[in-house]
């Protein structure tokens, strides 16, 4: 039984009821992450001007990484690092792309070089990556790089159903995410219309949802539309570190380049298939596929 709470009023003292305490909202909380940015300028600069929280991830080697990432950052946008990662498709990665056939000491350097060349980064999540994230060794070796000398995130693009990355990554106490939904793996308006509604049913019933997207027309139309919606929705959009506790920051890596050879990698999947399908790679294709029948 509550007590009566004493006010003062016109001078006397009037018994007033005790009131209800209010329950406590939890908030819902989206992250916006768009992959591939650095290949193509004018649509990287599309993507900065999006309205909002959006976390932005750059390939390391790419052509307008640079000049992508330092804007980005100036303008306050979150900056992640895209790692190319080796997929279940034929093809070459060029230097900067992790594959199962590297050395421990060779992986290793190639993460370390990737990191040193985006020093906005305050995350990475995988660049395609199919086969590679369901290696368990090579998951491991990432987060030794991640967790011995940074204070980066990580989120799983989740490309393979048997990704290990998510839990090597939670196991080695990295700030950790996996993705909910991707966007556009079919670069039709309505279609990614559709996949936003589902970011935000998911969002509203675990009270978060991290969702990936690309640099293309379709996409950025749909953002520009939809995200000041948003909160109308009850729904706020924020970066992914926002949904995270990194880390205390560590010692950073010295800057460095390593140069290493093509690879030849497995069979084209779904997931690289809508990337060349969605024109993301641009002019300077950092996967380049053949036929196996032609391989040398």
């Amino acid at each position: 039984m509550s007590l009566p709470v004493t006010l003062w009023a016109q001078d006397n003292l009037v018994p007033v009821a005790a009131a209800a305490p209010q329950a406590y909202a939890p908030k819902v909380q989206v992250s916006i992450i768009i992959d591939d940015l650095g290949l193509r300028l004018e649509q990287d600069l599309r993507v900065l001007a999006l309205p909002g929280a959006i976390t932005n991830a750059v390939l390391p080697k790419a052509t307008h990484t640079h000049r992508i990432a330092a804007l980005a950052d100036r303008l306050d946008k979150e900056v992640m690092i895209h790692l190319p990662m080796e997929s279940l498709n034929y093809g070459q990665l060029d230097a900067g792309g992790l594959t199962a056939g590297m050395s421990q000491q060779a992986f290793k350097q190639v993460v370390e070089s990737a990191i040193a060349a985006v020093p906005e980064a305050v995350g990475i999540n995988n660049h395609m990556g199919s086969l590679l994230t369901a290696d368990s060794e090579r998951m491991r070796w990432l987060m030794e790089v991640i967790d011995r000398q940074t204070d980066l995130y990580f989120v799983d693009s989740r490309t393979s159903v048997k990704s290990v990355a998510f839990r090597h990554a939670r196991d080695s106490g990295i700030p950790t995410l996996s993705r909910d939904i991707f966007l556009d793996n079919d670069l039709d308006e309505a279609k990614i219309e559709r996949q936003f509604d589902a970011m935000i049913a998911v969002a509203k019933r675990r009270g978060k949802a991290i969702a990936i997207g690309h640099p293309n027309r379709q996409t950025i139309a749909v953002l520009e539309r939809r995200l000041p919606t948003l909160a109308k929705l009850g729904v706020e959009l924020v970066s992914v570190s926002e949904l995270l506790q990194p880390k205390a920051q560590r010692v950073p890596l010295p800057p460095f380049e390593l140069e290493l050879s093509p690879v030849r990698i497995a069979k084209r999947d779904s997931y690289e298939e809508f990337i060349l399908q969605s024109g993301v790679l641009g002019s300077r294709q950092p996967v380049r596929f053949f036929s196996p029948d032609k391989a040398q």
